[in-house]
C-alpha cells in the first residue's frame, strides 16, 4: 500500500496525460524512497505519450532531452522531468545508446534501467508496477541489476560506482550475480568522464552507511580509477572507515580525510585529475598540507597561521585533528583561535590600520617595497595586537624607513 503523499503538481501532471489518452507513472528513485519512507529530492514522470503530445497538454515546457524523450514541465516555480516509454539501441561508449525508441510498453522502459529498486513506476489508481520485483528488493535491502546485471553495467559504467554509493547511502547489500558483474566489468569505468566519477565518489563519501564503502576498493572498482588510493584506502580500511564517520558532513573535510596520507604534490595531481573546482582544489590542498602539523597554542604563532590560512581553514584543521590525533594540543589551539576571534586581533593586510597608499605618502617607493613594509607590519601587530593603530604604525614604518 502506498502511503506517501504525492505532491499534487504531480497528480496533475499524471491525471493531464491520462486525460489526454496516456499512461502516465511516476518512476525510479521517486518510488524508491517514498517505499523507504524518504522524501525524493525530486519526482520522474514516465509515460507513453511522445514528447510533443506530452508539450501540448502543458502551458509551460522546454526541451530536456527531446531526443530521449524527456520534456521539463514547469509548474509553480518547479522542474518536473516527463520522458516517453523508450528502448535503447547499442551502447558503444558505456555511456550513451546508439539510438534511442519509443514504445507504448511499460515493462520495455523499466528494462533498460539500472537497479530493480530503480525500476519501479507507480500511478495512484493503479498501484505498482513492478515486472523485476524491485519491491522485494527493498524489502531485503538487496541491490540487483535489471534483467542481465553484466549487460546493465556494459551499457553505462558509471552504474557500477552508483551500485556502491547506493549500497553506502542505504545500507543495502549488493546481490552475488551484480557484485560478480561489477568486479568484472572495473576497467569499463574508465571509459567514464571524471567529472561523473567525481560527482559519485563525493556523494559516497557523505553517505551514512560507512560499513558499506569497502566496496569501493575491495571490487578492484577503485583500482580502476586511481590505484594509489585504492592501495592507501586498502591499507588503512577499519581506521579510515571510523574516521570517515566522525567527520562532519562537509564535501572539504571529507575529502581531506579520504587524501590524509598524500604528499600535497600527490593532492593536486588526484584532484586536478578529477578536475575538482579551483576553490576546492585549493582549501583541500592547504588542509592535506597542515593536517599533521602541531598547530600553534600561543597568540603570535596562531596569528600568523590564521592570517596566512585563514580562520575558516584553522577550525577545519582543528576539527580534523580532533579525529586523527585526539591527543594533540588542538583544544588549546581553538581556545587560543577563539580568544583571537574574540579579542578582534588582526590577521590579514585587509584588517591593518593603514595600507599601501598611507606609505607611499610617507615616501615609501610604489611596488615591492611598500607590500614588504606592509608584511613587517603585519608582523609587528602579529606580536603585539594593540599596535594594530595607524598613527603607531606610521610612526614605526618613519623608524623602519
Amino acid at each position: 500500500m502506498f502511503t506517501y503523499p504525492l505532491p499534487k503538481d504531480v497528480l496533475y501532471i499524471l491525471n493531464t496525460l491520462n486525460e489526454g489518452g496516456h499512461e502516465a507513472y511516476i518512476v525510479g528513485g521517486c518510488v524508491r524512497d517514498t517505499i523507504l519512507n524518504t522524501h525524493p529530492k525530486d519526482w520522474d514522470i514516465t509515460t507513453s505519450a511522445p514528447p510533443q503530445e506530452t508539450k501540448k497538454l502543458f502551458s509551460r515546457t522546454f526541451d530536456t532531452g527531446i531526443q530521449h524523450g524527456t520534456i521539463t514541465v514547469v509548474l509553480n516555480h518547479t522542474n518536473y522531468e516527463i520522458t516517453t516509454y523508450r528502448v535503447e539501441g547499442k551502447y558503444e561508449d558505456c555511456r550513451r545508446p546508439s539510438s534511442v525508441a519509443f514504445t507504448k510498453n511499460l515493462r520495455e522502459d523499466l528494462l533498460r534501467r539500472d537497479f530493480t529498486m530503480n525500476a519501479i513506476a507507480y500511478h495512484p489508481k493503479e498501484g505498482y508496477q513492478d515486472p523485476f520485483h524491485g519491491m522485494e528488493d527493498i524489502q531485503t535491502k538487496t541491490i540487483r541489476g535489471v534483467g542481465d546485471p553484466p549487460l546493465r553495467f556494459q551499457e553505462d559504467a558509471l552504474r557500477m560506482l552508483r551500485c556502491v554509493r547506493f549500497a553506502a547511502q542505504l545500507g543495502f547489500s549488493v546481490e552475488d550475480e551484480t557484485y560478480k558483474a561489477l568486479c568484472e566489468n572495473t576497467k569499463l569505468i574508465q571509459k567514464i568522464s571524471v567529472e561523473r566519477i567525481h560527482d559519485e565518489m563525493d556523494k559516497l563519501w557523505l553517505c551514512e552507511h560507512y560499513d558499506r564503502m569497502p566496496l569501493l576498493w575491495t571490487s578492484g572498482l577503485l583500482t580502476q580509477i586511481d590505484p594509489l588510493l585504492a592501495t592507501r584506502l586498502a591499507e588503512r580500511e577499519g581506521t579510515f572507515v571510523s574516521q570517515l564517520q566522525q567527520t562532519p558532513k562537509d564535501s572539504i573535510l571529507r575529502w581531506t580525510m579520504v587524501l590524509q596520507d598524500y604528499t600535497l604534490q600527490e593532492a593536486k595531481a588526484f584532484l586536478k585529475k578529477l578536475k575538482f573546482d579551483n576553490d576546492s582544489l585549493k582549501q583541500i590542498c592547504i588542509l592535506v598540507e597542515n593536517i599533521k602539523q602541531d598547530l600553534p597554542i600561543q597568540g603570535y604563532g596562531m596569528r600568523t597561521l590564521a592570517g596566512r590560512l585563514g580562520v575558516h581553514s584553522i577550525w577545519q584543521l582543528i576539527t580534523l585533528q580532533s579525529i586523527l590525533r585526539p591527543n594533540s594540543s588542538h583544544q588549546q589551539s581553538a581556545q587560543c583561535l577563539e580568544k583571537i576571534i574574540s579579542d578582534d586581533d588582526c590577521l590579514s593586510l585587509k584588517e591593518l590600520a593603514v595600507d599601501g597608499q598611507m606609505l607611499m605618502d610617507l615616501g615609501v617607493p610604489k611596488g615591492k617595497e611598500v607590500g614588504n613594509l606592509l608584511g613587517l607590519l603585519l608582523d609587528i601587530v602579529h606580536q603585539n595586537p594593540q599596535m594594530n593603530q595607524t598613527q603607531l604604525l606610521l610612526e614605526k614604518a618613519k623608524s623602519l624607513l
